[in-house]
């Protein structure tokens, strides 16, 4: 076997640098749709001591995902107060195991160079950076999913006590994020790899019932607070529905929904929307990994899918299935991708080491040209995102990109074997961009939430928020920054509370504030605040020149 081309070194080194990044991320604020959210229904279990209940910031109850990401966002609260950074904490640590255990189940698959770079791919895959950034529940779904998948494996090789009782627990957190999926995937994962093996006694071994009473046991409470919120009130409307079963909706219905697009507005179904997602969700090594599994997927096809001690079919395996699910869905989103990320990571990295292992040079160099390229395009983005969209501000964020920036030219002139040039270059390049992202492309974007600006305002003029009053307009942005459920109200009720002399702030549009001025209503103070939905760009805003011309106005008034 050839020496490990990557020293340990330089493995620290590369893996401190995407963790700077990913810590940049921590401090980005949150953006204005699910991300707040869901860190209003954290936020309220907070301050009402009720963590039975998923209550959003309308006062809704909230019927989709279960609770494990709320009440590891409301613990992180307690610990370190209400704020971006106590958000994002667990995201990130799920995602620290999710790279552990992706480096587990590449070692034990192949080896632990393998294990190392799929590790890294994983934690350099764009979205993955998004999914800590905008946090929702990828980030723990996909880091669960990794886990519960590589002790499943370490169970069915080892058959060691523990790893069959942390393989219940992944798949319980994994559930216990967004249903069902967190389950499913590791188990078919696991089928695979016996499957090929022709594994049939460790197929059929009981101790795999064991694990399904554990995961019973792991997720009872999720379960079980289902049943307290909703079988207990059938007189509960939500979403237009009665009689609602939260267990039945839990354990059944909710992954079905997404798959037939019920209740969630049924578009056009794109067979080939992830094919073409997977180009930006896992940059920088999104080719490398089309060529891995197309050249895994043809020696499976070519050998009848004989087996071989030296090939492993869980990654291609599960990534056709997978792939195939949400491909057919009725409802497509570019985050159902991340679960696969794991498997994208290990199948590249095992596709790349093997042709270091089998000295295919050419091959190779052929790989290096692609990755090239697409750095090429990413640094162009980049540099157009830095120097014209968004010019740099922040000089700790220019410093450290500097460095950066110095460690791939250091690494593209001296360095000479070119499967460790590759990985060095790809993964500098994908710190790089998100430290360009997080600490300097973002800061500024989110300016243009106008929620998060007027909430500032609120806090350091020490407005009284139960005084504010919304008029045809909602931010959660606003309500998480205010720490406080903003009520929505009309213009009868405004008038009325102003006539018993209360005071009444009004959050509201440019277009809403005139309607309130026609009813004859007049303001003692007035704050404004530009507003986009900065998670649809268009040209026109990136433009400097255009931008102000496609923001909105909204305002924050003072009732006279």
């Amino acid at each position: 076997m050839k020496q490990n081309p990557i020293n340990a070194q330089t493995w620290f080194w590369l893996f401190f640098s995407v963790l700077v990044a990913y810590v940049f991320g921590l401090f980005v604020p949150l953006m204005n749709e699910d991300a707040s959210h869901h860190a209003n229904i954290a936020l309220h279990m907070v301050q009402h001591h009720d963590y039975v209940n998923l209550v959003d910031d309308l006062g809704k109850d909230y019927l989709d995902k279960p609770h494990l990401h709320f009440w590891l966002s409301a613990l992180s609260f307690n610990i370190f107060g209400v704020n971006t950074l106590a958000y994002k904490i667990p995201a990130l640590l799920v995602t620290l195991l999710g790279v552990f255990a992706t480096f587990g189940l590449a070692k034990r698959l192949y080896d632990t160079q393998t294990g190392l770079l799929a590790a890294l791919m994983y934690a350099t895959a764009q979205a993955q950076f998004l999914a800590n950034n905008d946090v929702r529940m990828d980030a723990l779904l996909t880091g669960s999913i990794a886990f519960a998948t590589w002790q499943l494996v370490e169970a069915s090789y080892t058959q060691r006590w523990y790893h069959y009782v942390l393989g219940a627990l992944g798949l319980a957190m994994g559930f216990t994020t967004k249903g069902m999926i967190g389950f499913v995937m590791p188990c078919v994962a696991l089928f695979l790899l016996l499957l090929y093996q022709r594994n049939w006694q460790r197929m059929f071994d009981w101790r795999w019932l064991v694990v399904g009473v554990l995961w019973a046991i792991f997720i009872s409470p999720c379960v079980y607070c289902y049943y307290l919120q909703y079988d207990l009130h059938p007189e509960k409307v939500v979403r237009n529905m009665r009689h609602v079963s939260g267990v039945k909706f839990i354990l059944w219905s909710q992954n079905f929904e997404r798959l037939e697009g019920k209740h969630w507005g049924k578009g056009h179904k794109d067979y080939f929307f992830f094919f073409h997602t997977t180009l930006w969700a896992f940059l920088p090594w999104c080719l490398l990994t089309y060529i891995a599994f197309f050249d895994r997927a043809a020696f499976f096809i070519k050998n009848r899918f004989r087996y071989f001690r030296s090939a492993e079919f869980l990654t291609v395996g599960t990534i056709i299935i997978i792939f195939a699910i949400i491909s057919s869905s009725g409802y497509q989103l570019p985050h159902y991708l991340n679960v696969l990320f794991p498997f994208f990571g290990i199948i590249t990295a095992g596709q790349l080491m093997l042709k270091w292992q089998q000295s295919q040079d050419q091959t190779l160099v052929n790989y290096q040209r692609v990755q090239y390229f697409t750095i090429s395009v990413v640094g162009i983005i980049l540099i157009l995102l830095n120097f014209w969209c968004f010019p740099n501000r922040f000089w700790m964020v220019g410093i450290v990109a500097i460095v950066m920036l110095a460690a791939i030219i250091y690494t593209l002139v001296i360095e000479r074997t070119t499967i460790v040039r590759l990985v060095v270059v790809s993964a500098l390049m994908a710190a790089l961009t998100n430290v360009l992202l997080n600490g300097n492309v973002y800061q500024q974007l989110l300016r243009y939430q106008s929620g998060i600006g007027l909430a500032q305002i609120v806090n350091h003029q020490h407005i009284p928020t139960e005084s504010i009053y919304g008029y045809q307009e909602h931010s959660s942005a606003f309500n998480f920054y205010t720490q406080h459920q903003t009520h929505y109200t009309g213009i009868d009720e405004i008038k009325a509370r102003r006539a018993k002399g209360e005071t009444v702030w009004v959050l509201t549009t440019a277009e809403a504030k005139a309607q309130l001025q026609q009813a004859g209503l007049q303001f003692d103070a007035s704050y404004h605040d530009l507003n986009y939905g900065i998670t649809r760009l268009t040209g026109r805003f990136l433009n400097p020149t255009t931008r102000y011309q496609v923001c909105t106005t909204d305002y924050l008034v003072k009732i006279k």
